[in-house]
């Protein structure tokens, strides 16, 4: 069993020593480091060298699936750690999560706390996996709970039988692997111990693409809509729903549309983001809740502008 530590970088120079610090203090050493950098505009491929890792240079920015699935092709070990190059990691990781290693068929989450730079007065918040047990349906569990696989192991063999990453996504594509691993029958057994932690700042890709974020989950529920069964249609239907409501309040009528279209393919009964959402859509239906939504932004935006 070895196990690689994968990071892909963008711009990541300011981060990259203060990651390397986990790395060296594991207790058990990975066995690998690699880093992709991914078309950066500072010397971050320079400093993964210094810090001691492998570094596959990009010639093209194309996004972190892309440069994931690079790096599982670069990596001669079996087993998988991704790590986001502005997040730090626990001297213990290694360690305690090969402990907890099953065989290929079965993937480790472990816990994170979460820290934002902007918060001045140094609260953090964590994601935990603790309800994520093996009798549950994982599909369900996944495409309502947010999968990120810098909290991960993988074997590179489920990684390779479900393609790796969709490298049409430039955001969602973490959600959208462990949907994918748990529709093909591997399991998901949670770590329940804090081993990574994420830092949120306003470079962040998700900070300053958000939009794109929502686009792409968009394109992985009509995904969805066809690769999965009818059974998981509601849950489906409520998330289309709810992005229609976003796209409508960032004023993109045309992705609001495809969102709702969605929400009415998949026949969604209800919508239970409030008390005002699940009482109207439950009593006159979620055409009437979402058209209700619609016109209530549309008279918002009215009124902003008057004054």
């Amino acid at each position: 069993m070895k196990i690689a530590i994968l990071i892909p970088c963008y711009n990541a120079a300011g981060f990259l020593h203060k990651l390397f610090e986990g790395i060296n203090a594991q207790t058990t050493a990975f066995d690998e480091i690699i880093c992709y950098d991914d078309c950066s505009t500072d010397n971050t491929a320079d400093i993964a060298r210094q810090l001691g890792a492998k570094v596959i240079t990009g010639k093209v920015n194309c996004g972190a699936a892309y440069a994931r699935n690079r790096l599982i092709e670069a990596t001669t070990c079996n087993w998988i750690h991704f790590h986001d190059a502005d997040d730090l990691i626990h001297p213990e990781f290694v360690k305690v999560m090969s402990t907890h290693v099953e065989n290929e068929q079965v993937q480790l989450l472990c816990n994170t706390r979460v820290y934002d730079l902007q918060d001045t007065e140094g609260r953090n918040w964590i994601i935990s996996y603790s309800e994520l047990k093996s009798s549950i349906d994982q599909v369900s569990y996944f495409l309502n709970n947010v999968g990120f696989a810098s909290m991960g192991l993988y074997s590179k063999s489920a990684l390779t039988q479900v393609s790796g990453f969709d490298q049409s996504l430039r955001g969602n594509e973490d959600p959208d692997l462990h949907i994918r691993l748990a529709n093909a029958g591997f399991k998901i057994k949670c770590v329940d111990q804090f081993l990574v932690e994420k830092v949120e700042h306003p470079d962040s890709f998700s900070h300053q693409n958000w939009f794109r974020c929502m686009h792409d989950k968009l394109k992985c529920l009509q995904k969805y809509g066809i690769l999965l069964p009818p059974k998981y249609f509601n849950i489906l239907g409520e998330q289309a729903a709810i992005l229609s409501n976003y796209f409508y309040r960032e004023n993109d009528p045309a992705l609001s549309l495809q969102a709702r279209q969605l929400a009415y393919q998949m026949n969604v009964k209800r919508i239970k983001t409030s008390k005002f959402s699940s009482f109207i859509s439950a009593m006159f239906g979620v055409t009437t809740y979402l058209w209700i939504y619609r016109r209530r932004m549309d008279i918002k935006k009215l009124t902003k502008k008057a004054f």
